[in-house]
């Protein structure tokens, strides 16, 4: 069942990092339901600090759910956009739950070491470490080159400074057309 998989993997987690369940272990007892398209689970918070699945007809405390959007952004960047996040109930046990999950951290190099022994797990991961910085490091340089490309080339994105001429020339209109609605005023006054 997928609901007991995930709370499989979030105990899985947990173990690998002690703070949570013992912020956590004040929680015992309750209930809380996570909502993030696709899954929506019901996860009862144990005496030690772990999850377990909670019953169809269990009382619900506190509810947190994000839209489609905000969950994927939270699953390939890691940030929360905390202003569409939704929670109902208990905000406490909302809040500590959600700091929780946020911050729990996979120490894969170590699961991965059971599977193939400590050496090989490190040089796997260190690969790993190095391909996702030279990719990332591409990546800019690649953005780089596509802003000079349309700033200078094929002019798409306009430069600081010329916004900035630009705005202080808007300004001086502004103030110019200020100044003469004001003189027009005036002769309008006088006549």
């Amino acid at each position: 069942m997928l609901t007991q998989l995930n709370a499989q993997i979030l105990n899985h987690l947990l173990s690998q990092n002690s703070w949570a369940a013992d912020r956590l272990r004040r929680f015992a007892g309750k209930t809380i339901e996570l909502s993030l398209p696709p899954m929506q689970t019901r996860l009862f918070i144990l005496d030690r600090g772990e999850f377990a699945i909670a019953p169809a007809d269990a009382e619900v405390h506190a509810r947190m759910s994000l839209p489609p959007a905000a969950a994927l952004r939270l699953l390939t960047e890691g940030q929360l956009d905390a202003t569409q996040l939704h929670i109902d109930g208990d905000t406490e046990l909302a809040t500590e739950v959600g700091k929780v999950l946020q911050n729990l951290r996979w120490e894969y190099e170590e699961d991965l070491s059971h599977l193939i022994g400590d050496i090989p797990a490190h040089e796997l991961v260190s690969f790993g470490r190095r391909a996702a910085a030279e990719t990332m490091r591409q990546a800019t340089s690649l953005a780089g080159m596509f802003a000079e490309y349309w700033l200078e080339e094929q002019p798409l994105i306009a430069k600081r400074r010329h916004l900035e001429r630009f705005s202080r020339e808007v300004d001086a209109l502004r103030d110019d057309t200020e100044r003469l609605a004001k003189r027009l005023e005036k002769l309008e006054q006088a006549l």
